[in-house]
């Protein structure tokens, strides 16, 4: 019923941790789609994430234009 109040800290920190690092997630999203930065979610933008260099010139010369990525 009670806990010990050395543990009930640490429990309150990580709880705490957790939603921070979710609000970053969800903030870095928002400020992704709003900038129009590659977010990772098709195909074009997972293949340029890879560091192969061949696939980067590739795409930067053909397909300049991402799905993700353009203003609406």
């Amino acid at each position: 019923m009670f806990q010990n109040p050395s543990t009930l800290w640490i429990e309150i920190l990580v709880i705490v941790l957790v939603i921070a690092f979710l609000a970053f997630l969800i903030i870095r999203y928002i400020y992704r789609k709003k900038k129009g930065l590659p977010t990772g979610e098709c195909a074009c933008c997972a293949s340029t994430k890879k560091g192969n260099k061949l696939v980067k010139s590739y795409n930067k010369k053909y397909h300049s234009d991402c799905c993700c990525c353009k203003e609406e």
